[in-house]
């Protein structure tokens, strides 16, 4: 995003199906030999604190890959009983509506079913959740507490910086909140660059030619100044923050067609896989997810690159330059819908979502605080790591800027929101390393679910449940194979509550009943 801007409307990688580590390893001493299972086959890459004990941040924060050439799992077993959960002598409801099966509770019949959360059908392996600190107010400790703190904020997991056209960080914040962010057991940190110098840049905002290997071996400079200055290390680093979005005047952004990223990224990517630890490339992340995987322009004629995206596709195509993409990065602007991996793109790499807010032009642009904004958020949320299998998801700023609206967490005048607890309704529990399982069956349509699991000796649950009706919806839910929780506490977010915990719920025979009250979310955490 600009600074401060307004804008107009408008796995580790894979290697095929085989199942290795994929084109490039996992930087030295950050993860395991072995990896999680990929989104359709192989294993790749390694989980944090697998195949070593030590944690991630210490010689384990590799995030799993999500390789393997076949197609994600679809479908998935079939759902709960239908027409109403076995409870012994109840009758068993769907939706809130009574099943057409016995009265017993036995059965039912041709009702509509509730949901099952398949543990052993695993999907993508979870980095974490975050938040950008480019051009914010400098965190203070009790505002880290809030973001960073797993037990007493929202846990969120990464923090994205961003570097400026001189080689050091885009805004003076940016080392003490890398501090405050790894005191609080953050491990993870990403930088964005958002412009060359302006001598190294056309008169349309493209980077010259000539300039690729003085700008690369500028980025690849950074990574050692956070370290002496922050004492953490960069885990990777994009070619640049929206390629795809140069307004005029705007000196912080730059301009990449497909081709020109293609070329640049064969530069910049040698020299960060030769630091020491090795530094991953994020790319293309431009503003929209559409973007990755079409030509589509939502600005039509006026477009300054004119159509010239498709960027996921160009670099596939190239295969040095796919090999040294680690990391597909994209971000939810515009349209605020993920799109699926491509079926045509067979060597899958990690997706992150790395910034996303409500802007000026944007639908959910605020000023806004309530929780129709907090369920919206939260959508997003679901469809990024549901459908477009996201292990990572970035906010912007946790305090808006000059503008009132939506990019922070909070208002401008430091207004809570529901957003806040919403994103925690995830990040606070869904941990770096936990997996994201399959879900079968049907529920009611204003219900959105996602379900989590740990790894390990750790035998944690977490199902997220979002109810964006204005009617209250219970769903059966069962999580078979003798594997679930003995109980659920529910963690509520609602026009009322923020993160509220609740009485658990106890689980019988491997199944239970959420109860969903209107426009909320739910998170479900057990073992």
């Amino acid at each position: 995003m600009g600074s401060g801007g307004t804008k107009d409307a408008g796995t580790l990688p894979g290697s095929g199906g085989s199942g290795d580590g994929g084109t490039a390893p996992p930087p030295t001493g950050r993860g395991g030999a072995t990896g999680g299972n990929g989104l359709g086959g192989g294993q790749t890459g390694g989980m944090p604190g697998t195949g070593g004990s030590t944690p991630p941040g210490t010689g384990g924060s590799t995030v799993p890959g999500t390789g393997g050439s076949t197609p994600p799992l679809t479908g998935g077993s079939t759902g709960a009983n239908t027409g109403g959960i076995k409870t012994g002598g109840s009758t068993g409801t769907v939706g809130g509506t009574t099943g057409t099966g016995g009265a017993t509770g036995g059965d039912g019949g041709a009702g509509t079913g509730g949901v099952t959360v398949n543990l052993d059908q695993t999907r993508q392996a979870m980095a974490g959740f975050g938040i950008t600190s480019t051009w914010a107010p400098a965190l203070s400790d009790s505002e880290a507490d809030a973001l960073f703190d797993p037990t007493n904020g929202i846990g969120l997991s990464i923090l994205r910086v961003g570097m400026g056209p001189d080689g050091n960080p885009m805004s003076s914040n940016i080392y003490s909140d890398i501090k405050k962010a790894k005191a609080r057991g953050v491990a993870t940190f990403i930088a964005s660059v958002y412009s060359a110098p302006t001598s190294c840049k056309d008169g349309s905002g493209h980077l010259l030619s000539t300039c690729y290997d003085s700008w690369a071996s500028t980025m690849a400079a950074f990574p050692d100044k956070v370290r002496q200055n922050a004492g953490a290390d960069l885990y990777a680093m994009s070619e640049q923050n929206e390629p795809d979005y140069a307004p005029s005047g705007d000196s912080n952004t730059m301009l990449y067609p497909a081709e020109e990223m293609v070329a640049f990224i064969k530069v910049l990517g040698p020299k960060l896989r030769d630091l020491s630890p090795q530094v991953l490339v994020i790319a293309p992340e431009a503003t929209e997810w559409g973007r990755l995987w079409t030509n589509q322009s939502a600005s039509g004629a006026s477009d300054p690159l004119d159509g010239r995206y498709d960027y996921g596709h160009a670099l596939a195509k190239d295969l040095d330059a796919w090999g040294q993409v680690d990391i597909v990065g994209t971000q939810l602007y515009d349209t605020q819908v993920a799109v699926p991996w491509p079926s045509d793109v067979l060597e899958r790499k990690p997706v992150w979502m790395t910034e996303v807010c409500g802007v000026k032009g944007w639908p959910e642009a605020g000023p806004s605080s309530d929780i129709n904004n907090g369920v919206a958020v939260a959508g997003w949320i679901h469809d990024a790591t549901a459908s477009g299998n996201a292990q990572a998801w970035l906010w912007f700023w946790y305090k808006a800027g000059s503008t009132d609206d939506n990019e922070g967490l909070l208002l401008k005048n430091g207004t809570d929101t529901k957003r806040h607890y919403t994103l925690g309704n995830y990040s606070k529990f869904i941990r770096p390393g936990y997996t994201r399982v399959d879900i079968g069956g049907s529920m009611p349509a204003d219900v959105l679910l996602s379900a989590y699991k740990a790894g390990g000796t750790d035998s944690t649950v977490v199902i997220v449940a979002i109810n964006k009706g204005s009617a209250t919806a219970t769903v059966p839910i069962s999580i078979p194979g003798g594997t679930a929780p003995v109980s659920l506490t529910p963690w509520v977010t609602s026009a009322s509550d923020n993160l509220q915990s609740g009485t658990a719920v106890t689980v019988s025979g491997g199944s239970f009943t959420a109860t969903l009250a209107s426009m909320t979310v739910t998170t479900f955490i057990g073992k």
